[in-house]
């Protein structure tokens, strides 16, 4: 068997794309408005936790100072937060209103939006908070109240696009078929693919469905779903804050093929991807000349070394390593002409995302 520089220089990406099962598979951080039992375990979470739900598995991703409560949350593809705070608290040495949205990442926290200099109103709190396309895109917020910002009014279930000049609408609520009602409240929002996925903070019945506090929705611009329900979530308690994992961004394109010190074996190894959305590593392998036949040969990095020993098929082959975690595979890379490979058969994850690397 031979390996060409060509195969080895092959890399592979994916992206976070939740698949909407109820009670099924969703990996996505949230808070909590107060503190609330989850899990088979029952463990108790505190409103200043930060925490990873895995499809109902429930562990603190990151513990705040007591009293500092995350009401709105974004991960970047950096692997910093974007949030903003349910009361004034100094965070990382930054003072902090709850109309601001600040870049954190776990110690240092500096101003990423002043809503007081944006002419957002003292008198509102930010509910939700996203960018709109990956890292470098338009800020994306919601408010609590209804609130006016020059000549238009927001109400507390839409979602309001900051440009970095102007708000315009981005999810007007009332325009929803079926609408949703002036006192419905989002407190989190998100994108998922072409999805926009919402949750509130009380019941909300949306056409036939009532919507439950710590359901997530989903609007494909024409319908609401459940895209992910927990039927164990505990009455009384309802999501604060709520992101998905970063993309998993992309492998460059430095993939070394080498034999393995075990007989019969290839060492396959890599640098990590561009993006924190990348929690495993998976190979494909295809036939070269035709680039477009690579197959799922290993979904896991084991020893998250990056690097791996394979057994090759015989003939000659390239390889792919793409990125991946719960949710999403990454890129497959680039043919000659610059166009993204196809995700392989029999992927590792069945949903990818591709984004650019921050």
């Amino acid at each position: 068997m031979r390996v060409t520089p060509a195969a080895a220089a092959l890399v592979v990406l994916a992206i976070l794309a939740m698949s909407g099962s109820p009670a099924g598979a969703a990996s996505f951080y949230l808070t909590t408005d107060v503190p609330t039992d989850l899990g088979a375990a029952g463990t108790t979470f505190l409103p200043w936790q930060l925490i990873r739900n895995d499809s109902g598995i429930y562990w603190s991703a990151l513990l705040l100072p007591a009293d500092t409560v995350f009401d709105a949350l974004h991960r970047m593809d950096t692997g910093d937060w974007l949030v903003s705070v349910e009361r004034p608290v100094i965070l990382g040495g930054t003072p902090l209103e709850p109309i601001d949205v600040a870049r954190y990442d776990g110690a240092a926290c500096t101003m990423y939006f002043d809503g007081s200099a944006h002419g957002v109103p003292d008198s509102s709190n930010l509910d939700a908070v996203f960018l709109d396309g990956g890292d470098a895109g338009d800020l994306v917020v919601s408010f609590d109240v209804p609130t006016t910002i020059g000549p238009s009014t927001y109400e507390p279930a839409d979602l309001v696009r900051f440009d970095g000049a102007s708000f315009n609408l981005y999810f007007d609520a009332s325009a929803a078929v079926p609408p949703i009602p002036p006192s419905a409240n989002l407190t989190g929002a998100d994108e998922r693919g072409s999805l926009t996925i919402l949750t509130f903070d009380a019941p909300t019945t949306l056409g036939s469905q009532t919507f439950q506090p710590g359901q997530l929705v989903s609007w494909d611009g024409r319908s609401f779903t459940t895209f992910y329900l927990d039927p164990g979530w505990p009455a009384g308690s309802a999501i604060d804050a709520l992101a998905f994992l970063p993309h998993p961004g992309s492998v460059p394109p430095t993939i070394d093929v080498t034999h393995s010190p075990v007989r019969g074996k290839l060492r396959i190894s890599w640098s990590q991807s561009c993006s924190a959305g990348a929690e495993d590593y998976a190979i494909y392998e295809g036939v070269i000349g035709d680039w477009y036949s690579h197959v799922a040969l290993d979904c896991s990095d084991d020893g998250a070394d990056l690097r791996e020993d394979i057994t090759p098929s015989s003939g000659n082959r390239y390889y792919l390593v793409v990125p991946l975690n719960a949710n999403d595979e990454g890129s497959y890379g680039t043919a000659s002409d610059g166009t993204s490979r196809p995700p392989g058969g029999s992927a590792c994850v069945a949903s990818q995302a591709l984004a650019a690397c921050p």
